[in-house]
This record gives structure tokens, sequence and C-alpha cells, in this order.
């Protein structure tokens, strides 16, 4: 977004969405921005979108963008200081930007085409956690490590065949288990397919997903307890190294419910064990979706 040109084309075609979607007008019920006289609440969103792209450090260099003509122009905000975008952002409600958010992932799929994507296996969502670092002097209230302090970003993101679109977040602080946000984050309806890495394994959880018909994918940790029940067949020369119907767990932690362990390897040669509760899809199908 170096380009001034680029800049105003950019954001004009990118919020035309936003400017058509239904965040104006929740604004206007809710009183979003009563009394509020620079700095309202889609400015807002603009300036934090640009920020964004533009990987802005810190407030000032926010405020220091709007020295940049044409996005002043584009915004429609002459300047702002950091102080001001501080005071704004603590008051102002994230329902707000809640539901813009929502309202361009509906029309982001459908213009991608919700209904086209990969009908023969429901839909799919891959969900993983990252950690935010901040500095522990003076967020002391982000513990992750003795030294270091952090959030953790849990998302959801929806596959497409032209790519994938964020469809929820969850954010926590960084210390606790990914698998604590499971419940907010695994879509159980039984059309769609959950894939997540090693951090949310839990076993509880998978017994009631075959309970319930949820399905799931994630990748097996090296330790784990197992007890194979049957060997299935796999193809000559397939990339499938095994596939097998197990139980996992040991005395305290073992599943009620048997799941499929699939073994492959990846792309430079490392062995992957896959455990999945779908036992009608090809295995070369389910390694494909973790990989």
């Amino acid at each position: 977004m170096q380009d001034k040109n680029t800049t105003k084309t950019t954001f004009f075609q990118l919020f035309q969405p936003v400017f058509q979607g239904p965040g104006p007008q929740y604004i206007d019920d809710k009183g979003v921005d009563k009394y509020v006289k620079k700095l309202d609440a889609i400015k807002s969103f603009q300036l934090l979108s640009h920020a964004q792209l533009e990987q802005c450090k810190g407030l000032r260099d926010i405020s220091n963008s709007l020295n940049n003509g044409q996005l002043s122009q584009s915004v429609g905000l002459e300047s702002i200081s950091h102080s001001q975008i501080s005071r704004r952002l603590n008051t102002m409600p994230t329902d707000v930007f809640q539901l813009i958010f929502e309202d361009l992932i509906k029309h982001a799929g459908t213009k991608m085409g919700f209904e086209k994507i990969r009908n023969d296996l429901g839909r799919i969502y891959l969900i993983d956690a990252s950690v935010i670092s901040l500095c522990l002097s003076r967020y002391n209230w982000a513990v992750y490590r003795k030294t270091k302090g952090g959030v953790k970003l849990h998302l959801r993101l929806r596959l497409f065949e032209q790519g994938v679109l964020p469809d929820h977040a969850e954010i926590t602080p960084a210390k606790p288990s990914d698998r604590s946000q499971m419940d907010n984050l695994v879509v159980e309806e039984q059309d769609a397919i959950n894939i997540f890495d090693r951090g949310y394994i839990d076993y509880k959880k998978f017994d009631d997903y075959c309970e319930n018909g949820v399905r799931f994918v994630t990748r097996l940790k090296s330790n784990a307890v197992i007890d194979v029940q049957q060997e299935l067949q796999v193809a000559p020369g397939s990339t499938i190294e095994r596939d097998c119907i197990v139980t996992l767990g040991g005395t305290l932690t073992k599943m009620k419910h048997p799941v499929r362990l699939i073994e492959v390897i990846d792309t430079e040669g490392n062995p992957i064990t896959i455990v999945t509760n779908d036992l009608s899809m090809a295995a070369e199908e389910i390694s494909d979706l973790y990989r």
C-alpha cells in the first residue's frame, strides 16, 4: 500500500461492503457514536485495518499514518492524536467490530460460493492457536513463561477451494491449554469436519464427539497409548503406511469409542500419525486434509 493512488483505490474498494452492510445502522441504533466528534466507529475500523495492513507498531504510527494525504482523504480525517485513538478504543464496544466481521465473512462467503465448496466432504474447518507475545513488565496479568507474557489467539478457519476465511476467534491468556477452548471452536454439525493440532487432544471430548457424530481429524502425540483393534487394508503403492482401528488412552484415560489411526510420511520424509473418527473416508483423503 505504498503507492498513494493504490491506497485510495484499495480503501474505496475494501470498505464498500462495510459502508453498505448492517454496521452503520447498528452504530446509529446503539448510539455508539453519540457525542463523538472526530473518530467515529467506521473511521476507527478503517484506521485499524490500515494499521494491520501496514504493520504499524503502535498508536503513534497510526496517528502519523494520516500524514499521507490520500489516506487522510479516504478516511475523512485530517489528524488524530495517539491519545485520542487510545481513549476511543477504550470506550468502543467490541460487538460493533464483531458485527462488521460477521457480515464481511457472509459477504465473502457468498462471493466464493458457500454451497459449492467440497460438497462431497462437507464443511471443512481448520482450528489452531498462536501465542502473541507481550512485554511482561508492562502486562503483568499476561504471565506465560517465567520471563515472558502473552495472549493466545485461537482461530477457526473455513476451507474453500480458493483459500480460507476466518470463521471464529477466541482470545485468551496464553497459559491455559488449547483444549480449554474446544467448546467454543469445534463445529458440532454433522456435515462439518474439524481439523486441529495436537494441542487440542482431549480423549473425553473425543468420546463425546464420537457419540454425537461430530467429525474430527488431528495428529496424535508420540507418547499416546494405543490398543490396535483391527488392521485395515492399504493399497499397494499408496502414500499411507498404515490404516487401523484403535482405542486410545491408558487405564484411567481409555476412550470408550474406537477411532481410526493413519500413519503417513510427510513431504519432508517424517512420519505422521493421524487419528479421526471418520471411518468411511479414504485414508489418502484424510491424510491430504490434515497436511
